[in-house]
This record gives structure tokens, C-alpha cells and sequence, in this order.
């Protein structure tokens, strides 16, 4: 049973829900890596993914605050904006647009605010001699103020003009990923040390979202 400030029947039916739709999300992710992009079944799967782990995200979000982690709330807005940014670059292209839509804005600015939070949070607690997880929060929080920052630019220059569209798709739904797993690895691994488990699927799979991109350069570019 889930100890927490809320109901226990009410937190633990969420938890639930929470890891299956976890669990779906992983499988949907691996039927989109090894599928033919731009195909039928990786759409599919690529949907899949998307729809479960935006309510991995919905479940997270009461969850961090039921049992007060307030890493994991931090962690669940990183890896919800990925996706989310993802699916917003390949739904624009398929609708073409042109103009910067309020849910762009809406997305890239919340993580560019959570980002700078997590970013002062994680470094005062890496310095303050309690470090913790503190770096992992610190290196999260930078990397999505990053991306924010470079959507935002992205919307204001012509698509011909900015960074390809499958580059970035690969990278955000590829980060997003690497989030999902990181997150099993957490909650499942804990023979390993937390620094580990928070940052080695970063390690590996940051080179396998470059190595997708120059794959699919030919095909897309």
C-alpha cells in the first residue's frame, strides 16, 4: 500500500494506473524505435506512446505530492515536456503550420520555467555539502531550459530556416524515452547506486538519439 496524505484506497488505484500506464508506455516506445519512421505501425505506436505517457505524467503529478517527492514532480514535468514538445513538432508539420500556436508556448514556457527552478534547487543542494540527487536535478532542469529556449527560437524563424523537423523529433521523443526508462530503472534497480540509475540511461541513449538522426538524414533531410 502506498503511504501517503490522501485516501489510501484513492492513492494506491492511482499508483496503479500510474505503472501500467508505465508499462505501456515502455513497450509502445521500443514498437516506435524499431519501426520504419514515417510508417504506418511506427505512427501507431508513436500515438501509443504519447497518449500513455501523458497520463503517466497526469498520475505522477498528485502522486509526488501525495508522499511530498518533489524530485519525482520535477522529473514528470522534464519527461512530459519532451513528449509533448515531440508530438507538437510532428503535429504541426502534418497540419502545416506556420505560426507559433499558444499550446507551443504553453509547453516550452512551463518547462522553461520549471527548468530554472530545478536548475537553483539542484545546485544550492549540490553546494550546500547534502548533494544527494541534487546534480540530477540540476542536469535535468538545464537540459529542458535548453530545449525550451531553442523552440522558442524555433518559432520565430521560417521552417526552412531552422533546425530540421525530424532532428528534432528524433531528439525529443528520443529524450523523452530515455525519461521513461529512467524512471523504471529508479524505481526497480535500486541495487545500483541513485546517481547511476538517474544518469547512465542519459549516457547510453543520448549517442543512440544522434545515431537515429544521422541514419534518418537521407530519408528526411
Amino acid at each position: 500500500m502506498l503511504e501517503s496524505s490522501a485516501d489510501p484506497f484513492v492513492a494506491d488505484a492511482v499508483l496503479t494506473a500510474h505503472v501500467a500506464a508505465g508499462v505501456v508506455a515502455l513497450l509502445a516506445g521500443v514498437a516506435a524505435i524499431v519501426t520504419r519512421k514515417g510508417g504506418a505501425r511506427h505512427n501507431k505506436a508513436g500515438k501509443v506512446y504519447v497518449f500513455s505517457m501523458v497520463f503517466v505524467v497526469a498520475t505522477a503529478v498528485p502522486l509526488s505530492v501525495w508522499i511530498e517527492n518533489w524530485f519525482l514532480l520535477a522529473v514528470a514535468i522534464f519527461s512530459g515536456y519532451l513528449v509533448v514538445a515531440g508530438y507538437r513538432i510532428i503535429a504541426r508539420r502534418r497540419a502545416g503550420l506556420t505560426e507559433p500556436a499558444r499550446a507551443d508556448y504553453a509547453a516550452h514556457g512551463t518547462m522553461l520555467a520549471a527548468g530554472g527552478v530545478m536548475v537553483v534547487t539542484g545546485g544550492w543542494g549540490t553546494v550546500s555539502g547534502t548533494p544527494g540527487l541534487a546534480p540530477v536535478l540540476a542536469v535535468f532542469g538545464f537540459i529542458g531550459g535548453v530545449l525550451a529556449v531553442r523552440e522558442l527560437r524555433q518559432l520565430r524563424v521560417s521552417p526552412g530556416e531552422g533546425t530540421p523537423w525530424f532532428e528534432r523529433h528524433i531528439a525529443f521523443m528520443g529524450g523523452g524515452y530515455i525519461a521513461t526508462v529512467t524512471a523504471a530503472v529508479t524505481v526497480n534497480l535500486t541495487m545500483l547506486p541513485p546517481l547511476a540509475r538517474w544518469l547512465e540511461p542519459t549516457v547510453i541513449g543520448t549517442p543512440l538519439i544522434f545515431y537515429g538522426i544521422r541514419k534518418y538524414q537521407p530519408v528526411f533531410g
